[in-house]
Protein backbone atom coordinates (compact mmCIF):
# COMPACT_ATOMS: atom_id res chain seq x y z
CA UNK A 1 0.00 0.00 0.00
CA UNK A 2 1.03 3.34 -0.59
CA UNK A 3 1.00 4.89 2.81
CA UNK A 4 3.29 1.75 4.06
CA UNK A 5 5.28 2.37 1.33
CA UNK A 6 6.08 5.99 1.86
CA UNK A 7 6.43 5.57 5.72
CA UNK A 8 9.58 3.39 4.79
CA UNK A 9 11.01 5.79 3.27
CA UNK A 10 10.74 8.55 5.60
CA UNK A 11 12.19 6.30 8.81
CA UNK A 12 15.26 6.21 6.46
CA UNK A 13 15.39 9.75 7.84
CA UNK A 14 15.29 9.39 11.59
CA UNK A 15 16.60 12.23 13.80
CA UNK A 16 17.53 12.37 17.14
CA UNK A 17 14.24 13.86 19.01
CA UNK A 18 14.04 15.28 22.54
CA UNK A 19 11.11 16.80 24.24
CA UNK A 20 10.07 16.85 27.89
CA UNK A 21 8.64 13.50 27.92
CA UNK A 22 10.31 10.32 26.57
CA UNK A 23 8.83 9.39 23.06
CA UNK A 24 8.94 5.05 22.83
CA UNK A 25 6.17 3.09 20.83
CA UNK A 26 5.12 -0.75 20.78
CA UNK A 27 7.49 -2.66 18.24
CA UNK A 28 6.01 -2.14 14.30
CA UNK A 29 6.34 -6.00 14.56
CA UNK A 30 3.89 -6.16 16.86
CA UNK A 31 1.59 -3.36 16.37
CA UNK A 32 -1.33 -5.46 15.58
CA UNK A 33 -1.13 -8.79 17.59
CA UNK A 34 -3.56 -9.17 20.22
CA UNK A 35 -1.19 -10.26 23.26
CA UNK A 36 -1.51 -10.11 26.81
CA UNK A 37 1.68 -8.67 27.10
CA UNK A 38 1.26 -6.05 24.52
CA UNK A 39 -1.93 -5.39 26.13
CA UNK A 40 -0.81 -5.34 29.43
CA UNK A 41 2.09 -2.56 28.66
CA UNK A 42 -0.28 -0.47 26.85
CA UNK A 43 -2.00 -0.77 30.10
CA UNK A 44 1.04 -0.15 32.42
CA UNK A 45 1.65 3.24 30.07
CA UNK A 46 -1.49 4.74 31.05
CA UNK A 47 -1.11 4.14 34.40
CA UNK A 48 2.31 5.98 34.94
CA UNK A 49 2.23 9.62 34.66
CA UNK A 50 5.55 11.25 35.53
CA UNK A 51 7.78 13.09 33.97
CA UNK A 52 9.55 9.87 31.48
CA UNK A 53 5.66 8.67 31.35
CA UNK A 54 6.07 7.82 27.32
CA UNK A 55 3.96 9.67 24.56
CA UNK A 56 0.98 7.79 23.67
CA UNK A 57 -0.99 8.45 20.35
CA UNK A 58 -5.25 8.02 19.99
CA UNK A 59 -6.19 7.58 16.85
CA UNK A 60 -9.10 10.21 16.25
CA UNK A 61 -12.03 8.30 14.92
CA UNK A 62 -9.46 4.95 14.42
CA UNK A 63 -7.77 5.53 10.92
CA UNK A 64 -10.66 7.30 8.53
CA UNK A 65 -7.52 7.86 6.13
CA UNK A 66 -7.96 4.24 4.78
CA UNK A 67 -11.53 3.20 5.48
CA UNK A 68 -14.29 5.00 6.85
CA UNK A 69 -14.37 6.59 10.08
CA UNK A 70 -15.81 4.65 13.57
CA UNK A 71 -15.49 1.13 11.39
CA UNK A 72 -13.65 -1.56 12.26
CA UNK A 73 -11.25 -1.90 9.54
CA UNK A 74 -10.21 1.80 10.78
CA UNK A 75 -9.73 0.53 14.35
CA UNK A 76 -7.69 -1.99 12.93
CA UNK A 77 -5.43 0.65 10.56
CA UNK A 78 -5.32 2.90 13.36
CA UNK A 79 -3.28 -0.03 15.59
CA UNK A 80 -1.22 -0.92 12.58
CA UNK A 81 -0.36 2.40 12.35
CA UNK A 82 1.62 2.92 15.66
CA UNK A 83 -1.83 4.08 18.08
CA UNK A 84 -1.72 3.08 21.74
CA UNK A 85 -5.90 4.31 21.81
CA UNK A 86 -8.37 4.59 19.28
CA UNK A 87 -11.17 7.03 19.61
CA UNK A 88 -14.67 5.91 18.82
CA UNK A 89 -17.96 7.45 19.03
CA UNK A 90 -21.15 5.93 20.99
CA UNK A 91 -24.64 6.21 20.20
CA UNK A 92 -27.93 4.51 21.15
CA UNK A 93 -30.02 3.09 18.74
CA UNK A 94 -34.10 3.45 18.95
CA UNK A 95 -34.54 -0.41 19.90
CA UNK A 96 -31.61 -0.08 22.72
CA UNK A 97 -28.33 -1.31 21.15
CA UNK A 98 -25.00 0.81 20.95
CA UNK A 99 -23.40 1.32 17.66
CA UNK A 100 -20.86 3.55 16.58
CA UNK A 101 -21.68 7.03 14.96
CA UNK A 102 -20.09 10.22 15.79
CA UNK A 103 -23.05 12.44 14.48
CA UNK A 104 -26.31 12.42 15.44
CA UNK A 105 -27.90 11.02 12.28
CA UNK A 106 -26.19 8.60 9.56
CA UNK A 107 -26.59 11.25 6.79
CA UNK A 108 -22.63 11.82 6.48
CA UNK A 109 -21.35 8.53 6.86
CA UNK A 110 -23.51 6.22 5.66
CA UNK A 111 -25.81 6.07 2.38
CA UNK A 112 -28.98 6.46 4.60
CA UNK A 113 -30.94 9.02 6.37
CA UNK A 114 -31.84 9.84 9.76
CA UNK A 115 -30.98 9.60 13.62
CA UNK A 116 -29.40 7.34 15.39
CA UNK A 117 -31.81 7.30 17.67
CA UNK A 118 -34.64 7.12 15.27
CA UNK A 119 -33.65 3.67 13.65
CA UNK A 120 -33.12 0.16 15.12
CA UNK A 121 -29.67 -2.16 14.58
CA UNK A 122 -31.34 -3.64 11.83
CA UNK A 123 -31.90 -0.53 10.03
CA UNK A 124 -28.88 0.88 10.76
CA UNK A 125 -26.71 -2.45 9.86
CA UNK A 126 -28.77 -2.60 6.47
CA UNK A 127 -26.50 0.85 5.43
CA UNK A 128 -22.93 1.32 4.34
CA UNK A 129 -20.57 3.32 5.55
CA UNK A 130 -18.58 6.12 3.00
CA UNK A 131 -15.08 6.57 2.27
CA UNK A 132 -13.04 8.24 5.07
CA UNK A 133 -14.68 11.38 6.91
CA UNK A 134 -18.16 10.74 4.69
CA UNK A 135 -20.34 13.80 2.79
CA UNK A 136 -22.57 12.74 0.51
CA UNK A 137 -20.35 13.07 -2.37
CA UNK A 138 -18.22 10.72 -0.73
CA UNK A 139 -17.80 6.58 -2.27
CA UNK A 140 -20.20 4.33 -0.15
CA UNK A 141 -17.94 0.89 0.48
CA UNK A 142 -18.76 -2.56 1.76
CA UNK A 143 -17.97 -1.29 5.57
CA UNK A 144 -21.15 -1.26 7.68
CA UNK A 145 -22.02 0.38 11.49
CA UNK A 146 -20.42 -1.65 13.93
CA UNK A 147 -21.95 -2.14 17.41
CA UNK A 148 -19.83 -1.11 20.42
CA UNK A 149 -19.39 -5.24 21.11
CA UNK A 150 -18.57 -5.67 17.91
CA UNK A 151 -15.83 -2.65 18.00
CA UNK A 152 -14.13 -3.80 21.79
CA UNK A 153 -14.23 -7.51 20.67
CA UNK A 154 -12.22 -6.50 17.81
CA UNK A 155 -9.97 -4.04 19.93
CA UNK A 156 -8.75 -6.75 23.02
CA UNK A 157 -5.45 -7.24 23.79
CA UNK A 158 -4.65 -4.74 21.07
CA UNK A 159 -5.92 -1.10 22.39
CA UNK A 160 -7.30 1.52 24.52
CA UNK A 161 -10.39 3.01 23.84
CA UNK A 162 -11.80 6.20 24.00
CA UNK A 163 -15.29 6.65 24.80
CA UNK A 164 -16.34 9.57 23.07
CA UNK A 165 -20.04 10.51 23.03
CA UNK A 166 -20.89 7.84 25.44
CA UNK A 167 -21.20 9.23 28.84
CA UNK A 168 -24.82 9.26 28.81
CA UNK A 169 -24.67 5.95 28.44
CA UNK A 170 -21.73 5.28 30.67
CA UNK A 171 -23.60 2.36 32.72
CA UNK A 172 -24.84 0.40 29.24
CA UNK A 173 -21.08 0.46 28.42
CA UNK A 174 -20.01 -0.40 31.36
CA UNK A 175 -22.19 -3.59 30.98
CA UNK A 176 -20.92 -4.58 27.48
CA UNK A 177 -17.13 -3.62 28.76
CA UNK A 178 -17.48 -6.31 31.49
CA UNK A 179 -19.34 -9.27 28.74
CA UNK A 180 -16.52 -8.67 26.63
CA UNK A 181 -13.48 -8.34 29.53
CA UNK A 182 -12.46 -5.12 27.90
CA UNK A 183 -13.39 -2.76 31.02
CA UNK A 184 -9.70 -2.07 31.82
CA UNK A 185 -9.56 -1.36 27.88
CA UNK A 186 -12.17 1.66 27.71
CA UNK A 187 -11.51 5.04 28.45
CA UNK A 188 -14.71 6.90 29.71
CA UNK A 189 -14.65 10.61 28.99
CA UNK A 190 -16.86 13.51 30.13
CA UNK A 191 -17.25 16.74 31.92
CA UNK A 192 -19.79 15.87 34.94
CA UNK A 193 -19.48 16.75 38.31
CA UNK A 194 -16.61 15.80 40.24
CA UNK A 195 -19.09 14.15 42.16
CA UNK A 196 -20.61 12.41 39.62
CA UNK A 197 -17.51 10.89 38.19
CA UNK A 198 -16.11 9.85 41.24
CA UNK A 199 -19.38 7.73 41.96
CA UNK A 200 -18.87 6.13 38.37
CA UNK A 201 -15.45 5.23 39.17
CA UNK A 202 -15.64 4.18 42.47
CA UNK A 203 -18.79 1.33 41.27
CA UNK A 204 -15.29 -0.81 39.60
CA UNK A 205 -11.71 -0.17 40.04
CA UNK A 206 -10.84 -0.83 36.33
CA UNK A 207 -12.91 1.90 35.37
CA UNK A 208 -10.60 4.26 33.43
CA UNK A 209 -11.76 7.83 33.55
CA UNK A 210 -10.70 11.01 31.77
CA UNK A 211 -12.30 14.45 32.83
CA UNK A 212 -12.63 16.99 30.23
CA UNK A 213 -12.05 20.50 31.61
CA UNK A 214 -11.75 24.26 29.74
CA UNK A 215 -11.88 27.66 30.65
CA UNK A 216 -14.88 27.19 32.97
CA UNK A 217 -13.48 24.05 34.45
CA UNK A 218 -9.71 24.78 34.67
CA UNK A 219 -10.31 24.48 39.24
CA UNK A 220 -11.57 20.74 38.60
CA UNK A 221 -7.54 19.31 39.03
CA UNK A 222 -7.23 18.29 42.69
CA UNK A 223 -10.84 18.23 44.11
CA UNK A 224 -11.76 14.56 42.89
CA UNK A 225 -11.84 12.40 45.94
CA UNK A 226 -9.84 9.13 46.82
CA UNK A 227 -8.90 7.62 43.17
CA UNK A 228 -7.76 9.99 40.25
CA UNK A 229 -8.84 10.42 36.73
CA UNK A 230 -6.35 8.49 34.91
CA UNK A 231 -5.69 11.53 32.65
CA UNK A 232 -7.47 14.84 31.95
CA UNK A 233 -8.66 15.80 28.39
CA UNK A 234 -7.73 19.49 27.94
CA UNK A 235 -9.10 22.04 25.63
CA UNK A 236 -7.98 25.62 25.38
CA UNK A 237 -7.79 27.81 22.59
CA UNK A 238 -5.50 30.55 23.64
CA UNK A 239 -2.18 29.97 25.48
CA UNK A 240 -3.05 32.16 28.46
CA UNK A 241 -6.01 29.81 29.52
CA UNK A 242 -6.36 29.26 33.05
CA UNK A 243 -6.33 25.14 32.19
CA UNK A 244 -2.57 25.25 30.69
CA UNK A 245 -1.84 27.62 33.31
CA UNK A 246 1.82 25.69 34.82
CA UNK A 247 0.08 25.43 38.05
CA UNK A 248 -2.77 23.71 36.84
CA UNK A 249 -0.72 21.44 34.30
CA UNK A 250 1.42 20.56 37.70
CA UNK A 251 -1.56 19.45 39.57
CA UNK A 252 -2.87 17.43 37.05
CA UNK A 253 0.56 15.57 36.50
CA UNK A 254 0.83 15.06 40.26
CA UNK A 255 -1.47 12.06 40.00
CA UNK A 256 -2.88 11.90 36.09
CA UNK A 257 -1.98 12.42 32.40
CA UNK A 258 -2.75 15.05 30.06
CA UNK A 259 -4.34 14.70 26.59
CA UNK A 260 -4.50 17.25 23.86
CA UNK A 261 -6.14 16.81 20.80
CA UNK A 262 -4.69 18.19 17.78
CA UNK A 263 -6.68 18.02 14.92
CA UNK A 264 -8.05 21.42 14.59
CA UNK A 265 -7.56 24.96 15.72
CA UNK A 266 -9.62 25.37 19.00
CA UNK A 267 -8.76 22.15 20.24
CA UNK A 268 -5.20 23.55 21.25
CA UNK A 269 -4.58 26.96 20.21
CA UNK A 270 -3.33 26.74 17.07
CA UNK A 271 -0.61 23.47 17.99
CA UNK A 272 -2.27 21.17 15.29
CA UNK A 273 -1.43 18.30 13.07
CA UNK A 274 -0.95 20.12 9.74
CA UNK A 275 1.10 23.10 11.81
CA UNK A 276 3.29 20.17 13.43
CA UNK A 277 4.27 19.11 9.47
CA UNK A 278 5.20 22.45 8.77
CA UNK A 279 7.28 22.69 12.00
CA UNK A 280 7.37 20.53 15.09
CA UNK A 281 7.48 23.66 17.35
CA UNK A 282 4.43 24.66 15.77
CA UNK A 283 2.64 21.46 16.96
CA UNK A 284 3.41 18.31 19.06
CA UNK A 285 6.92 19.69 20.41
CA UNK A 286 4.83 22.45 22.04
CA UNK A 287 1.94 20.20 23.04
CA UNK A 288 4.48 17.89 24.67
CA UNK A 289 7.32 20.34 25.84
CA UNK A 290 5.47 23.35 27.04
CA UNK A 291 2.00 22.11 27.73
CA UNK A 292 3.67 18.47 29.06
CA UNK A 293 1.18 16.31 26.91
CA UNK A 294 1.99 12.55 27.17
CA UNK A 295 -1.16 11.86 25.28
CA UNK A 296 -1.82 13.62 22.06
CA UNK A 297 -4.96 12.99 20.06
CA UNK A 298 -4.56 13.54 16.14
CA UNK A 299 -5.51 12.61 13.10
CA UNK A 300 -2.33 12.09 11.06
CA UNK A 301 -1.31 8.69 13.41
CA UNK A 302 1.25 7.58 10.99
CA UNK A 303 3.21 10.98 11.20
CA UNK A 304 2.85 10.88 15.02
CA UNK A 305 4.04 7.59 15.08
CA UNK A 306 7.01 8.71 13.07
CA UNK A 307 8.26 11.55 15.02
CA UNK A 308 7.87 9.90 18.17
CA UNK A 309 10.21 7.48 17.08
CA UNK A 310 12.53 10.39 16.87
CA UNK A 311 12.11 11.04 12.72
CA UNK A 312 12.53 14.79 11.33
CA UNK A 313 9.14 16.09 10.01
CA UNK A 314 11.00 18.29 7.62
CA UNK A 315 11.86 14.71 6.05
CA UNK A 316 8.56 13.02 6.67
CA UNK A 317 7.30 11.91 3.14
CA UNK A 318 10.23 12.17 1.46
CA UNK A 319 13.07 10.25 0.09
CA UNK A 320 16.62 10.27 1.62
CA UNK A 321 18.79 12.19 -0.23
CA UNK A 322 18.06 13.96 -3.01
CA UNK A 323 15.11 11.38 -4.40
CA UNK A 324 12.20 13.88 -3.50
CA UNK A 325 11.64 17.39 -4.72
CA UNK A 326 8.76 19.18 -2.86
CA UNK A 327 7.65 22.61 -3.89
CA UNK A 328 5.01 24.33 -2.04
CA UNK A 329 1.53 25.01 -3.27
CA UNK A 330 2.55 28.89 -2.33
CA UNK A 331 6.01 29.13 -3.87
CA UNK A 332 4.79 29.53 -7.28
CA UNK A 333 7.47 31.01 -9.53
CA UNK A 334 7.85 35.51 -9.37
CA UNK A 335 6.68 37.81 -11.95
CA UNK A 336 2.96 38.18 -10.71
CA UNK A 337 -0.11 38.30 -13.24
CA UNK A 338 0.26 36.30 -16.16
CA UNK A 339 3.65 35.09 -15.70
CA UNK A 340 3.59 33.86 -12.40
CA UNK A 341 0.31 33.10 -12.32
CA UNK A 342 -3.32 33.60 -13.29
CA UNK A 343 -6.13 34.10 -11.06
CA UNK A 344 -10.06 34.81 -11.89
CA UNK A 345 -11.32 35.83 -8.60
CA UNK A 346 -10.54 38.15 -5.84
CA UNK A 347 -8.26 37.05 -3.45
CA UNK A 348 -9.70 35.83 -0.67
CA UNK A 349 -6.96 34.89 1.62
CA UNK A 350 -4.23 36.69 2.43
CA UNK A 351 -1.87 34.17 4.49
CA UNK A 352 1.18 34.59 1.91
CA UNK A 353 2.33 36.92 -0.59
CA UNK A 354 -1.14 39.49 0.03
CA UNK A 355 -0.15 41.60 -2.28
CA UNK A 356 -1.00 38.98 -5.43
CA UNK A 357 -4.33 37.52 -6.47
CA UNK A 358 -4.03 33.74 -5.68
CA UNK A 359 -5.84 32.77 -2.71
CA UNK A 360 -3.83 31.19 -0.10
CA UNK A 361 -4.90 30.46 2.75
CA UNK A 362 -5.12 28.48 6.06
CA UNK A 363 -6.17 25.03 6.19
CA UNK A 364 -6.01 24.11 10.54
CA UNK A 365 -1.96 24.95 9.81
CA UNK A 366 -1.32 23.96 6.35
CA UNK A 367 -0.45 26.51 3.93
CA UNK A 368 -2.49 25.62 0.87
CA UNK A 369 -3.79 27.26 -2.19
CA UNK A 370 -7.88 27.54 -2.12
CA UNK A 371 -10.47 28.57 -4.33
CA UNK A 372 -9.21 26.85 -7.39
CA UNK A 373 -11.04 28.22 -10.63
CA UNK A 374 -11.49 26.59 -14.17
CA UNK A 375 -9.56 28.60 -16.77
CA UNK A 376 -6.74 29.58 -13.46
CA UNK A 377 -3.08 28.33 -13.83
CA UNK A 378 0.11 28.47 -11.67
CA UNK A 379 3.84 28.05 -12.65
CA UNK A 380 6.27 26.01 -10.18
CA UNK A 381 9.82 25.91 -10.62
CA UNK A 382 11.45 22.10 -9.44
CA UNK A 383 15.17 21.68 -9.22
CA UNK A 384 15.79 18.26 -10.28
CA UNK A 385 18.95 16.60 -8.91
CA UNK A 386 18.70 13.59 -10.29
CA UNK A 387 17.85 12.49 -13.18
CA UNK A 388 15.18 9.89 -13.70
CA UNK A 389 11.84 8.54 -13.45
CA UNK A 390 9.97 10.50 -11.53
CA UNK A 391 6.40 10.28 -9.83
CA UNK A 392 4.65 13.61 -9.64
CA UNK A 393 2.01 13.98 -7.27
CA UNK A 394 -0.19 16.64 -5.38
CA UNK A 395 -1.35 16.68 -1.66
CA UNK A 396 -5.22 18.12 -2.27
CA UNK A 397 -8.16 18.04 -0.59
CA UNK A 398 -12.01 18.54 -1.31
CA UNK A 399 -15.11 16.91 -0.24
CA UNK A 400 -16.60 17.10 -3.89
CA UNK A 401 -16.49 13.96 -6.58
CA UNK A 402 -15.13 14.88 -8.85
CA UNK A 403 -13.04 17.63 -7.24
CA UNK A 404 -11.43 18.95 -9.92
CA UNK A 405 -8.74 18.29 -13.14
CA UNK A 406 -5.57 19.61 -14.20
CA UNK A 407 -3.21 19.60 -17.06
CA UNK A 408 0.58 19.03 -16.31
CA UNK A 409 2.57 21.37 -18.67
CA UNK A 410 5.71 21.14 -18.77
CA UNK A 411 6.56 23.54 -21.08
CA UNK A 412 4.57 22.50 -24.73
CA UNK A 413 1.45 24.50 -24.11
CA UNK A 414 -0.27 21.06 -23.49
CA UNK A 415 0.22 17.84 -21.43
CA UNK A 416 -1.03 14.90 -19.25
CA UNK A 417 -4.69 15.73 -17.99
CA UNK A 418 -5.58 14.19 -14.74
CA UNK A 419 -8.44 14.17 -12.25
CA UNK A 420 -8.08 15.51 -8.61
CA UNK A 421 -10.25 12.73 -6.57
CA UNK A 422 -12.55 13.53 -3.58
CA UNK A 423 -10.40 13.20 0.09
CA UNK A 424 -14.19 13.74 1.88
CA UNK A 425 -12.80 16.55 3.50
CA UNK A 426 -11.20 20.13 2.43
CA UNK A 427 -9.11 19.56 5.30
CA UNK A 428 -8.16 16.26 4.55
CA UNK A 429 -5.47 16.71 2.67
CA UNK A 430 -4.06 13.72 0.61
CA UNK A 431 -1.13 12.84 -1.65
CA UNK A 432 -2.70 11.55 -5.08
CA UNK A 433 -0.49 10.71 -8.09
CA UNK A 434 -0.78 12.52 -11.47
CA UNK A 435 1.65 11.63 -13.66
CA UNK A 436 5.12 9.81 -14.42
CA UNK A 437 7.09 11.80 -16.28
CA UNK A 438 11.11 11.11 -16.95
CA UNK A 439 13.12 14.38 -16.10
CA UNK A 440 16.87 15.29 -16.50
CA UNK A 441 19.29 16.69 -13.62
CA UNK A 442 18.54 20.57 -13.54
CA UNK A 443 15.96 23.26 -13.19
CA UNK A 444 12.07 22.25 -14.91
CA UNK A 445 8.89 24.54 -15.12
CA UNK A 446 5.59 22.74 -14.67
CA UNK A 447 2.77 25.30 -15.16
CA UNK A 448 -0.43 23.35 -13.58
CA UNK A 449 -3.41 24.54 -15.93
CA UNK A 450 -6.96 24.21 -14.26
CA UNK A 451 -9.09 23.75 -18.09
CA UNK A 452 -12.19 26.18 -18.02
CA UNK A 453 -14.36 23.28 -19.19
CA UNK A 454 -13.91 21.10 -15.85
CA UNK A 455 -15.36 21.75 -12.45
CA UNK A 456 -13.01 22.51 -10.06
CA UNK A 457 -13.28 22.63 -6.00
CA UNK A 458 -10.49 21.64 -4.52
CA UNK A 459 -6.74 22.90 -2.10
CA UNK A 460 -3.48 22.33 -3.04
CA UNK A 461 -1.08 22.33 -0.39
CA UNK A 462 2.17 21.17 -2.22
CA UNK A 463 3.09 19.49 -5.77
CA UNK A 464 5.99 16.72 -4.98
CA UNK A 465 8.21 14.74 -7.48
CA UNK A 466 9.61 10.92 -6.17
CA UNK A 467 12.38 8.94 -8.06
CA UNK A 468 10.92 5.96 -9.19
CA UNK A 469 13.40 4.85 -11.53
CA UNK A 470 16.68 5.47 -13.45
Amino acid sequence: MIRKFRRGLTAMGLATLATAVTLTSLPASTAAAATPGRFARIHANLLEHGPKAPLMIAAHRGQWRDAPENSLAAIGAAIEDGAEIVEIDVRPTRDGHLVLMHDETVDRTTNGTGRVADLTLAQIKALHLRQGLGGRQAAVTEHTVPTFEEAMRAVKGRALVNLDKGWPVREQMYEVLKSTGTVDHGLFKGAPTVEEAAAFMAKDPEILYMHIIDDATAGTPGTFPGRQPVAYEIVFDQPEDPQVAPATLEKIARHSRVWINSMWYGLAARYTDEASLRDENLGWRALAGTYGANMIQTDNVEALDYWRDGGDLSRYGRQPGHRTVRVEGEDYAPGGEGVGYHDLDPNRCTVARPEEGVDICDLEGAIAVNWIRGGEWLKYRFEVKKAGLYQVSARVSSPYSPAGTVVLDWGTGTGTTAPIANTTSHDALTLQPLERRRLARGTHELVLRMPEDAYQNFNLDYLQLDLIGR
